[in-house]
């Protein structure tokens, strides 16, 4: 239920009472007219009942819990979250008091984390067993952090509430329904005629008191289970491996706005905001036009990736609204029956470190069996690593200036609405590829990068386009890949960190081993 409308209900419960307060009960039984303000009850608190029997009619989750971040998260995390949704839509079947119950919390997060670990562990008689004590840690952390960060802001005098008040807020309506009924039966003792507000009472007060005391218990469990049941996610994906402080980090510099490019020189590794983009396809496709298109010049500084020596990393800064920064990595190209052992080997390590993939195809090449076979490796690496999202891949027709007729060469050309011959063409290309490896592409841009004849058209005006609009999807990829990169050599220098620091203290103790104790007590 929204704030605004608890806020609605809430107001039209106390106006009644709060006019009674301020007339003063005393001062009406003295004048004789009280009859003419308890008409305010049945009036305000019948459509308080209504309005919440019909904004109440089932539970409805809060906003606050918000939606998981599906920039970065693969299938699996997106199945596991459909788990915490269900636990959290359940919160209406339970009472009241098991809200305020720390048992029913525990409790309730550990059946959530088996079956959420179940998810990416079906077959595991302990799914819980490969996890390690830091990354349990971690989402106890983080998830208690939220949760209070939540609270704090949406629950008034939440800083003021003790356990036992809150615990009292369960039971509330059963002792204020006993003094409630107390009340009434004096009144009508007194006066029969009270009997009318007491039906209008019962009717409209204690219904919504009800509804409003088990939406905010069940909001908060939700707030809590939403938390625990997100960094479940992230732990079981094993993005926690690392501790709290490098995910929040890694976390903060993947939302915010990129730096500016700087060089990258022989053995640096790509900032975590970057996107790595590997440039694949035949040999004469235009690869390497392409990319000195994209760098706006003919030659760029570049180092050697490691492991291989066939591909060669660029750095591209486009300044747009997002700063972007892309690592472009150019593989070696293959021939129309295939790569060779080495030049797939090549291409493999460039699209398993990839957030995005090029496929750069000449338009005026009919054979595509070996770009075919470039796809289906890029889902076999996906499928041997489901941590990892798969790359989005972006079909890149080159030399469309060699469509027909082939003298002319005029841009712009709007392919997209055709009115020339040039034009019908580039789009009938399009189409073409579309229909051949449509469904295993994010899209497909025609270009002409021929820049040393002056012929560049459709870089600017549709390929980089193109690339910022899936920047999210590649830079959810990246978070993924990043986190990947640190758990693997992070873990052992952390090792060597954690054994060093028992052997100086050990190494202390042993020397000096009266150091850190109390002094002894000498009797005067």
């Amino acid at each position: 239920m929204s704030l605004w409308r608890l806020y609605l209900i809430s107001m039209l419960i106390l106006v009644p009472i709060a006019a009674f307060v301020v007339a003063g009960a005393i001062a009406l039984w003295q004048i004789g007219h009280y009859f003419l303000l308890w008409w305010l009850l049945p009036i305000c608190w019948l459509p308080a009942w209504l309005l919440a029997r019909r904004w109440r009619k089932h539970f409805v989750l809060p906003e606050l819990t918000g939606e998981p971040p599906t920039e970065y998260w693969t299938e699996r995390d997106k199945q596991a979250w459909q788990l915490v949704q269900e636990a959290q839509e359940n919160a209406e079947a339970f009472a009241a008091e098991r809200f305020t119950d720390p048992q029913f919390h525990l409790q309730a997060a550990m059946d959530l984390g088996l079956r959420i670990a179940k998810v990416y562990r079906p077959k595991a008689q302990n799914p819980y067993g490969s996890r390690t004590v830091v990354e349990i840690l971690s989402v106890a952390q983080l998830a208690l952090e939220e949760s209070e960060q939540r609270i704090a802001e949406y629950v008034p005098g939440s800083y003021f509430l003790t356990i036992d008040q809150w615990r009292l807020l369960s039971k509330a309506p059963r002792w204020w329904q006993l003094a409630s009924n107390i009340g009434w039966a004096a009144s009508i003792a007194f006066n029969p005629v009270n009997v009318t507000r007491f039906i209008a009472s019962k009717l409209a007060l204690g219904s919504a008191t009800k509804q409003l005391q088990n939406n905010m218990l069940a909001w908060a469990y939700a707030v809590f289970i939403g938390r625990v049941g997100f960094y479940l996610i992230e732990m079981n994906s094993g993005r926690l491996r690392s501790g709290t402080e490098r995910y929040k980090r890694l976390m903060r510099q993947s939302s915010a706005p990129e730096r500016p490019a700087t060089s990258i020189g022989p053995g640096e590794s790509s900032e975590p905001c970057e996107v790595v983009v590997a440039v694949v396809g035949q040999v004469n496709a235009g690869k390497s036009s392409l990319i000195n298109a994209l760098i706006g010049q003919h030659t760029a500084e570049a180092d050697v990736l490691p492991a291989t020596r066939d591909v060669r990393r660029y750095r591209l800064h486009q300044a747009d609204q997002y700063d972007s920064q892309w690592t472009l990595l150019d593989t070696p190209g293959y021939g129309e029956d295939g790569a060779t052992r080495q030049q797939k080997r090549a291409i493999q390590t460039a699209l398993f470190e990839a957030d995005l993939v090029l496929l750069v195809m000449k338009v005026t090449t009919g054979a595509r069996q070996a770009d075919a076979v470039v796809l289906d490796d890029l889902n076999k690496l996906q499928q041997a690593r489901p941590d990892r999202k798969t790359a989005p891949v972006l079909g890149v027709l080159t030399h469309i200036d060699q469509l027909s007729p082939v003298m002319e060469w005029t841009p712009p050309y709007n392919w997209e609405t055709p009115t020339g011959r040039k034009e019908e063409q580039i789009r009938e290309s399009v189409q073409y590829h579309q229909q051949l490896l449509g469904p295993t592409l994010a899209g497909i841009v025609p270009v002409c990068s021929d820049v040393e004849n002056q012929r560049e058209f459709g870089v600017a005006e549709w390929l980089l386009p193109a690339m910022l609009q899936l920047l999210g999807e590649a830079r959810g990829c990246a978070v993924l890949r990043i986190l990947g990169q640190q758990d693997r050599s992070g873990q052992a220098r952390r090792a060597f960190g954690q054994l060093a620091q028992v052997g100086k203290a050990l190494l202390q103790t042993a020397l000096l081993p009266d150091q850190g104790r109390a002094p002894p007590h000498h009797r005067g």
